[in-house]
């Protein structure tokens, strides 16, 4: 047992420096008012290039949970419910099940605890209502052999489809190095019982601690492959005046010869997808300061409370070296002196960002759609790009407006869009802006 001990405090230490230590060193420019995030996330899967949906955001609502759990019950408020979150994202990526009682794992609830504290307004749920027709279930794009293609995968878009509910599940979790801190200490100081009620009279305590170790191990890789995932190729932005979050990261999904440059170079062609959420974070807002009307407490709370995607702007570049030509990569090596200092030391190779691309579309949304956001919610899409160097970067902004949420749908590009008849100054129209995130190939080295 004492072994056991040793170990479990060693795991521990570990996590928790991995929190603090591994998660602020990725977030340079992430760091909001001294917080430190990390976007818990799957990996971006090139299927889903061109797919869109709104949920409503994870935001861990369990006030008042009452737990058995000595650790949990000096974590107060919300922060229970964030680091469940958390555990929740884990167990999933992880192989668990979302049906899987982790209330009961991880906090020692009763059944009948649980049903207490069900929250019908809770992260899983489902945007409805002027959503509501399926737009963003399935999103595919106008490509009809690619939306073919696609469809063997992920099924036809669905309307009224009683699979709608987990289709639309939020599979992402912006978390703070708190959130994680206080799921470490939750699972470290969980119940000790088996993962499930039925295990209970034959799993014996040995086994279970071994079986936590486990988990902590995985759990350590699965932290460092999503910083790795971070690190380098993300970015949040604030609007705290107009109640906005952008959350943007990148992957590179492949790397292809494109053919011999002049030089005698292979050319090489890279095509990086990104992953963007824009929310309203309204909700957020109002909880913190508590001057504003309840989200739900009356028509006059959510007049012009919603938002709506109209455009965006983006400026792509590509880091190449000074004087280097896209083309001519091998040119540098064969001139005398270009990578080697007189005195035969390291030359410190100075990089320039070259834009290449521009794209304005301040009225088409993106990915074809114009989607209507109320406090709490989040419209997610991938998209991507194509560069010649292995690193780069994009940044710009959405150009959206104020709506009225009770009478403003969602809409596709082509549809009527009030919001874009209205002038340019006029005061309901801002520009949500969008930092700059890296495109990054996980094994380039500069060397």
């Amino acid at each position: 047992m004492a072994r056991n001990n040793t170990i479990s405090r060693r795991l521990y230490r570990i996590l928790l420096r991995s929190c603090r230590q591994g998660v602020a060193i990725p977030n340079k420019e992430n760091s909001i008012d001294n917080v430190d995030y990390l976007l818990l996330q799957p990996p971006m899967d090139p299927r889903k290039y061109g797919f869109a949906k709104i949920v409503k955001a994870r935001r861990g609502q369990t006030s008042n949970l009452p737990t058995a759990n000595n650790t949990s019950s000096r974590i107060h408020g919300n922060d229970v419910g964030m680091a469940m979150e958390v555990l929740r994202f884990v167990h999933m990526e992880l192989g668990g099940d979302a049906s899987d009682d982790l209330n009961h794992y991880y906090l020692g609830l009763t059944e009948d605890e649980n049903d207490k504290n069900d929250d019908p307004s809770s992260s899983a749920g489902v945007a409805t209502g002027r959503h509501s027709e399926g737009h963003y279930t399935q999103f595919l794009d106008e490509d009809e052999e690619r939306a073919e293609e696609l469809t063997g995968t992920y099924g036809d878009v669905l309307e009224n489809d009683a699979d709608a509910d987990e289709l639309e599940f939020d599979e992402s979790f912006l978390a703070s190095t708190n959130d994680l801190m206080n799921a470490i200490r939750i699972a470290f100081r969980a119940p000790l019982v088996p993962p499930t009620p039925a295990d209970e009279e034959t799993w014996p305590k040995q086994t279970i601690i071994q079986r936590r170790h486990r988990d902590a191990i995985d759990v350590s890789n699965l932290l460092s492959e999503q910083l790795r995932m971070w690190s380098g190729k993300s970015s949040i932005s604030f609007d705290l005046e107009r109640g906005v979050r952008v959350v943007a990261t990148s992957s590179c999904l492949m790397r292809s010869s494109v053919g011999v440059g002049v030089s005698g170079l292979d050319k090489q062609s890279y095509k990086f997808a990104y992953r963007i959420r824009v929310e309203n974070i309204a909700d957020l807002l109002d909880a913190k300061e508590q001057q504003r009307p309840s989200y739900d407490s009356g028509e006059s709370s959510v007049e012009h409370r919603a938002i709506q995607l109209l455009g965006r702007t983006w400026r792509i570049s590509e880091c190449r070296q000074k004087n280097e030509k896209p083309s001519s990569v091998l040119q540098r090596l064969l001139e005398d002196g270009a990578f080697m200092k007189e005195n035969n030391q390291e030359d410190e190779t100075e990089e320039e960002r070259i834009e290449v691309q521009v794209v304005n579309e301040p009225r088409t949304g993106a990915v074809g759609h114009l989607p209507v956001l109320g406090p709490g919610e989040v419209f997610e899409y991938m998209s991507g790009a194509e560069l010649s160097t292995p690193t780069g970067q994009m940044e710009g902004c959405f150009h959206m407006a104020n709506v009225d949420m009770q009478t403003t749908d969602s809409a596709h590009v082509g549809n009527p869009v009030e919001a874009l008849s209205w002038a340019q100054d006029d005061e309901r129209r801002f520009e949500a802006k969008v930092g700059k995130f890296g495109f990054l190939v996980d094994d380039y080295n500069e060397s």
